[in-house]
């Protein structure tokens, strides 16, 4: 009996170990092939009666702590040694990734709450985050290699990345119209809008933020979250403080 105890305690700390082995999580810094395969694993690998890794579990945190982390994809998009299209190209994967991590934390349950609240708004912020390195490296790299940067059609180019990205954070503020959804996480959206937001701003200041300053109006008067109305009134008095006219 003490040896079959003992073969089933092996076994156990056997499949511990296996499970701990599925994901990279001793690498510093994931790149965009390592999210493919975390990812993967974690949509097709995860048993049915399991969650996903989320914060608050002790044992796979680490894991969702790791997919959200900026330090993946700043380790390229800041390195000053490293060519502009190399950047740009890493970063589009990046995004890519970004798109399906957001597809497999947005699940919600029979009550229309979603079952990752808190991870979905890390996820979010992360995509927030990697967005600007995105478009802004893209943007450069049209600017680069355009054989006249000032000409009508670059211009035009140019402009449109830029509506592009508002019109993604725009989708960021329509989680106001689901607050509910978030529960108590709800609050965390605020820093959201207060970080992200105002880095867009400083970094595509001739944007045209009309929409966004509409937008985010109609939120702080529809949200019932005092977190999230002082971040959009600060938005708002931003995009109003704003020397261009948006």
């Amino acid at each position: 009996m003490k040896r079959f105890l003992f073969v089933i305690c092996c076994g156990v700390a056997i499949l511990g170990c296996s499970s701990k082995q599925r994901f990279p999580i001793d690498k510093r810094f994931w790149t965009p092939e390592d999210y493919q395969t975390v990812i993967f694993e974690i949509q097709y690998q995860t048993p049915k009666d399991e969650l996903y890794p989320k914060f608050s579990d002790p044992e796979n945190a680490v894991v969702i702590q790791k997919l959200v982390d900026a330090q993946n994809y700043l380790v390229v998009a800041d390195d000053k040694e490293l060519g502009l299209n190399y950047k740009n190209e890493v970063t589009k994967e990046f995004f890519h990734k970004y798109r399906d991590l957001y597809d497999t934390y947005k699940g919600m349950d029979v009550q229309d709450k979603y079952i990752y609240p808190e991870e979905l708004i890390a996820v979010e912020k992360f995509g927030l985050g990697l967005q600007i390195y995105y478009f802004k490296l893209g943007n450069d790299r049209i600017a680069e290699q355009a054989d006249a940067a000032d000409s009508t059609e670059t211009k035009r180019v140019l402009t449109s990345n830029r509506q592009t990205i508002i019109g993604n954070f725009n989708l960021y503020l329509d989680n106001v119209k689901d607050e509910k959804r978030f529960g108590s996480y709800a609050p965390s959206l605020a820093e959201g809008i207060t970080t992200h937001f105002f880095k867009l701003i400083e970094t595509f200041p001739d944007a045209n933020y009309g929409e966004m300053l509409a937008k985010a109006k109609g939120m702080s008067a529809k949200t019932q979250v005092p977190e999230i109305k002082i971040a959009l009134e600060g938005l708002v008095s931003k995009l109003e403080g704003m020397k261009k006219p948006v």
